[in-house]
């Protein structure tokens, strides 16, 4: 144990040189990063996010945006429950002993469930970030929901940005969050992932998991990114720094090495115009337009094609698209048998 420990060590400090390197040049490039001066604040909300940003960064500190639903909470109405999920609102089925703890029902008929691994995911996203909570929700169900994760105002205090906060916006926006973009990051759901022909946890009487579940491998990539950003070996003052070139270059990591071909990726017409094939080079894939003996993966929906035949004949990685978007969310690279097209 002691030597596989001192092995990840040392791929970690090599890994690391190498991003250090290039996070030292790239911070001294960048025309848009530069560093904010007093005068040069015009509003008093200008004054306020360089104060903010000035103290947290002196306390090696970051800002974490977080949203609640599907992201550190699962929230459903009553009504909308399967046959297969109503077992959850007997108080007396043993299929729920070990997740009623987190189990709650809010008036007038919605059941919240906190996700596995939340509470230690904010207690140690707190020694790293200053965390909001922002919602498309009603304040008063970002008030009970951080009432639920907070009750001794530990985290959020009063940063909860809700929807009543920007009446008639569809769109979030960083406005009320008291800090410069270049220190914020932002952990939002994203429902691309999910598809719904699958059935839910909860169908299958399991939950997710603490020890490798989503949340976990998140605050790995949170503990990363703010260890990098605060790396004393970058040569740049850290007002100059960037999470958004950390978060590139981490994630540029994620699939290096893969050749990926499409088919006819959800119907999104040329595959090169799709949002997917952007992902797919943000993770640091190669986009290859013609099969040949360089790919390694197909991504399709359909086992009837062409490109489907030729990746089983060749043995070839054949994969469902969203084992690229659970990549691009997890930053891992997860197991592509876990994600076989026959199973959506």
């Amino acid at each position: 144990m002691k030597r596989k420990n001192n092995e990840e060590a040392m791929k970690r400090k090599t890994d690391d040189e190498g991003i250090v390197a290039c996070l030292s040049h790239e911070f001294r490039d960048q025309p848009n990063i530069k560093r904010r001066k007093l005068e040069e604040q015009s509003t008093d909300l200008d004054l306020l996010r360089f104060h903010r940003t000035h103290y947290l960064l002196c306390n090696e500190k970051l800002i974490l945006v977080l949203d609640l639903d599907q992201t550190l909470i699962d929230a459903r109405d009553v009504g909308n429950l399967t046959s297969e999920e109503e077992y959850l609102l007997d108080p007396t089925n043993l299929a729920i002993s070990q997740v009623k703890a987190d189990l709650f029902m809010f008036a007038p008929q919605m059941l919240i469930k906190l996700r596995p691994f939340v509470r230690m995911f904010l207690k140690a996203a707190n020694h790293m970030f200053e965390m909001y909570i922002y919602t498309k929700a009603s304040r008063l169900h970002a008030l009970r929901i951080a009432r639920l994760l907070d009750p001794h105002g530990n985290y959020f205090v009063s940063r909860i940005i809700s929807k009543d906060d920007r009446p008639g916006c569809d769109k979030k926006s960083l406005y009320e969050v008291l800090g410069h973009e270049n220190v914020i990051l932002i952990l939002d759901d994203n429902t691309k992932v999910h598809d719904d022909t699958y059935k839910s946890l909860a169908e299958k009487k399991i939950d997710e998991s603490e020890s490798d579940g989503a949340l976990k491998r998140i605050l790995e990539v949170l503990q990363n990114i703010h260890r990098l950003f605060f790396h004393p070996e970058i040569g740049v003052d850290v007002a100059y720094r960037d999470v958004r070139l950390i978060l590139k270059l981490i994630r540029q990591k994620v699939l290096a090495g893969c050749a990926l071909y499409f088919g006819e990726v959800m119907n999104l017409g040329p595959p090169e115009e799709s949002h997917i094939w952007g992902m797919a080079e943000e993770l640091g894939a190669m986009c290859c337009v013609e099969l040949g003996p360089a790919v390694t993966h197909v991504v399709t929906v359909d086992l009837e094609t062409e490109e489907a035949r030729w990746a089983e004949q060749t043995e070839k990685f054949l994969v469902h698209p969203t084992w690229l978007q659970a990549a691009y969310f997890t930053f891992q690279r997860n197991p592509e048998d876990n994600f076989p097209i026959e199973n959506f």
